[in-house]
């Protein structure tokens, strides 16, 4: 939770970040053009405020590390230091507890700097953290798919997520989690030059993986995306790696982020997407045990053959 003792860096923060979305947004290649456009920005009243509003007093519960400790006892040294110093908010605890700890399905319904994304975000982790220990991790597969409204909000999750990810990495964790961000602006490749290939890698974060083809051939632990990317890569046959290949029994928690804007038609048309998906990954799940099945059968009719030549 943020300290009211720093407004002041809260504020150049948020501006320091909402600059650097407009400038990924708005990309241009003409060096005078780019120039001209950052000398704008700086310029430019992005911000204003703070304005003062009422403070909800939410319920205090355990802290995050308490919470680690407890899951996993004397092996959780290498996942605390991702984790936040205070304690969470109840909801925040109760979030952890019974999506990692009872295997729940939950809807988090609180209001603005309530603390929603650690409600999803830290059983997610958890989760990684579990099977890191358990030697699972290495298998290639996406384990998290977080959907977004809108690329801002992915963004600012992105950021979260790499701020984790080099936690980890500076207190020499062996537990090294990844995530991408697959949106209509990330890069095929490094060549990918209409879509900013170098800025996007000299930008990437501790644990990302910035382009497109390496996220094919290596899916990240989390994938960050909205719902009409995900349209494509449901039908496009070179996304198809991201399910098939026996990849689709990774695949465990879906997130839907601000998910009170899909109302109406889009709520429709995000409810039908979502069995599609889960369809799409539990077929690639059927299709791998029925490939077991027909290898038993296979050898029973083998060893069927030489019983009756011998």
């Amino acid at each position: 939770m943020p300290d009211q003792s720093n407004i002041n860096s809260w504020l150049k923060t948020i501006r320091d970040r909402y600059e650097s979305y407009l400038k990924t947004s708005f990309y241009f290649k003409d060096p005078k053009l780019r120039e001209s456009f950052r000398a704008a920005l700086q310029s430019y009243e992005l911000l204003k405020g703070p304005f003062p509003e009422p403070r909800r007093e939410f319920s205090m519960g355990a802290t995050a590390r308490d919470l680690a400790e407890e899951y996993f006892l004397d092996e959780s040294s290498d996942l605390i230091s991702a984790l936040l110093d205070g304690a969470l908010y109840f909801h925040q605890e109760r979030a952890v507890r019974a999506t990692y700890g009872e295997q729940l399905n939950i809807v988090v319904a609180t209001g603005t700097a309530s603390g929603k994304t650690e409600s999803f975000l830290y059983p997610i982790l958890f989760d990684l953290y579990r099977q890191h220990l358990d030697g699972q991790l290495q298998e290639p597969g996406v384990r998290a798919m977080i959907l977004y409204p809108m690329n801002a909000l992915a963004n600012d999750q992105r950021r979260r997520l790499g701020e984790m990810c080099e936690l980890l990495k500076e207190n020499g964790s062996s537990f090294a989690p990844t995530f991408g961000q697959y949106i209509g602006q990330t890069p095929e490749n490094r060549s990918d030059h209409r879509r900013n290939a170098n800025a996007r890698w000299e930008e990437r974060l501790a644990g990302e993986l910035v382009f497109r083809q390496d996220m094919r051939n290596n899916p990240p632990h989390i994938l960050l995306t909205n719902y009409s990317m995900l349209e494509y890569l449901l039908i496009r046959p070179e996304d198809s790696r991201l399910f098939d290949d026996n990849r689709g029994k990774s695949w465990k928690f879906i997130v839907l982020d601000e998910a009170h804007q899909y109302r109406g038609v889009r709520g429709m048309e995000m409810g039908m997407l979502i069995r599609r998906l889960k369809q799409r990954v539990r077929d690639g799940d059927v299709r791998a045990r029925l490939g077991v099945l027909l290898q038993a059968q296979l050898s029973r009719q083998e060893k069927m053959k030489k019983t009756e030549k011998q």
